[in-house]
C-alpha cells in the first residue's frame, strides 16, 4: 500500500509554472494512492536574492526589486476554493486535503498565527532562510559566505529553534533542505557527518509531538539514518511529501520510502489517509 502525499504544490504555488492542482489529482487516482493534500507556498520571509535565483524568479513571473524578493502571499479564498472543486470532481477515489506549507513560521509568529486559522488542514512548517550580513537569504545563497558544513550545521540550528518556537505547523518538512544545494567543496555530503545536530534538531521536533517528513523530491534521495535516528529520538509520526511542483512527480519514490520507514519501525495508520505511526 502506498501511503498519502502530504506535500504536493500546484499553479498556487510561483515556483510551480507547470503546476495543476486538477491534474495531481488525476496522478494521485491513477497511483492509486488514498490520499493527496495540497500545501501551496505561504512563504512570509523577505530575501536578499543572488543574481540567478532573481532570473528564476522573474522567469515564473515574481517580482525582485533591487536583489530583494518580497513573496506573493498565498490568495486563500481562491486557493480553498480551488480545493473544493477537485473534491467535487474526485472525492469518490481520493481524499483531499487543503494544506499549506508555512515558510519560516517561527520568524513570523502573527502572520503564521492567522495563515494556521484559515482552515487549512495540515500546516507544513519549513525553515527556507538563513541570516546573512544584508538580510535573509534562502539557504541554497548561505553557501557564498561559509563552508559547505557550517552551513549544515547553521541550518540544522534554525530548524530546532522553529521546532521548539513555533506552534503553527504540524509537520516538519525537507529537514535536510539545505543538504540540498551542498557545493561538494568539502568532498561529499553524509548525513552522518552531521548526526549530533540532525538529532538535536530531531529530538526537539519529537518533544513536541509533531511528525517528520520523509521528502521524496528527487534533490536527495530518502534517508534511512534520518528515519533511523527519528525513531531513536522519540519521534511518533511520519508523513511522506513528494514535494511535487508538477503533477508528473506525484507520489514518486513513495514504494522505496515506505519500505525504508517500515524498516525503521514506522507503519500505517489505521486509515490509510493519515500520518504513519510509531509502532
Amino acid at each position: 500500500m502506498r501511503p498519502a502525499d502530504q506535500h504536493v504544490h500546484t499553479e498556487w504555488s510561483l515556483d510551480a509554472p507547470a503546476g495543476s492542482m486538477r491534474a495531481a489529482c488525476v496522478r494521485a487516482a491513477e497511483l492509486g494512492l488514498p490520499a493527496v493534500t495540497f500545501t501551496d507556498h505561504a512563504d512570509l520571509t523577505t530575501l536578499v536574492v543572488s543574481e540567478s535565483a532573481a532570473a528564476y524568479i522573474q522567469s515564473v513571473g515574481g517580482q525582485v526589486a533591487d536583489g530583494i524578493f518580497r513573496p506573493p502571499p498565498l490568495d486563500v479564498v481562491g486557493y480553498l476554493e480551488c480545493v473544493d472543486r477537485c473534491r467535487s470532481e474526485f472525492g469518490g477515489q481520493l481524499r483531499i486535503r487543503a494544506g499549506v506549507e508555512i515558510g519560516d513560521p517561527h520568524l513570523h509568529p502573527q502572520a503564521a498565527a492567522t495563515l494556521a486559522s484559515s482552515g487549512f488542514e495540515l500546516i507544513v512548517g519549513s525553515v527556507h532562510s538563513l541570516h546573512r550580513a544584508a538580510g535573509f537569504a534562502d539557504a541554497a545563497d548561505r553557501y557564498a559566505d561559509r563552508p559547505d558544513a557550517e552551513v549544515i550545521r547553521e541550518y540544522l540550528t534554525e530548524v530546532t529553534t522553529m521546532a521548539q518556537t513555533s506552534d503553527h505547523f504540524d509537520v516538519l518538512a525537507h529537514i535536510n533542505y539545505a543538504a540540498r544545494y551542498w557545493p561538494g567543496r568539502q568532498g561529499r555530503y553524509r548525513s552522518s557527518d552531521f548526526e549530533d545536530e540532525y538529532r538535536a534538531a530531531l529530538r526537539a521536533l519529537a518533544d513536541t509531538g509533531r511528525a517528520m517528513e520523509i521528502n521524496t523530491s528527487g534533490w536527495l534521495p530518502p534517508d534511512a539514518n534520518l528515519l533511523a535516528w527519528w525513531h531513536a529520538e522519540g519521534g511518533k509520526a511520519i508523513s511522506f511529501g513528494s514535494d511535487a511542483h508538477d503533477p508528473a512527480t506525484v507520489g514518486r519514490e513513495f514504494a522505496r520510502a515506505a519500505a525504508m520507514a517500515q524498516a525503521a519501525g514506522f507503519g500505517p495508520d489505521s486509515h490509510p489517509s493519515g500520518l504513519w505511526r510509531r509502532r
